[in-house]
């Protein structure tokens, strides 16, 4: 279960490690020569400078946006999948139940939360796909 676990949140950490290298860090850069642009003008009123400066960060807040509720969506519907396991595994529980028949249904229980994580780490690449198709 641990393995499976770590494997999820390996795949999610690339995506977000490839996503920062290849996307993020670049609308970061922007954003601070944006925002350092906004400050160049002394006359400029304090409103006009913050007003400049949320324009500048209104973009990289987008994409954050975008990516959290993905992520947010990925999680939840993993969840649910695993709820589905366990679920499952308890119906098949009963008090007399062996520590053979207990193992298999662990056992099943594994398979079943594997196969979740390998269907959502399959998603992956859409969430990617979808995320760099945005114009923030």
């Amino acid at each position: 279960m641990e393995e499976t676990q770590q494997r999820v949140k390996d795949a999610v950490d690339g995506l977000i490690d490839d996503l920062d290298k290849n996307s993020l860090r670049n609308m970061q850069k922007e954003m601070f020569i944006c925002s350092s642009k906004c400050c160049e003008d002394k006359t400029n009123t304090r409103e006009s400078i913050e007003k400049c400066v949320d324009y500048c960060n209104s973009g990289m807040k987008k994409a954050q946006n975008v990516l959290e509720n993905e992520l947010s969506m990925l999680q939840n519907d993993l969840s649910r999948c695993a709820m589905k396991c366990y679920d499952d595994a308890r119906g098949q529980m009963q008090s007399g139940s062996s520590k053979k028949d207990e193992l298999a249904i662990t056992k099943g229980l594994d398979k079943c939360t594997a196969e979740c994580a390998n269907i959502h780490i399959a998603l992956l690449p859409g969430i990617k796909a979808r995320f760099l198709s945005n114009k923030f």
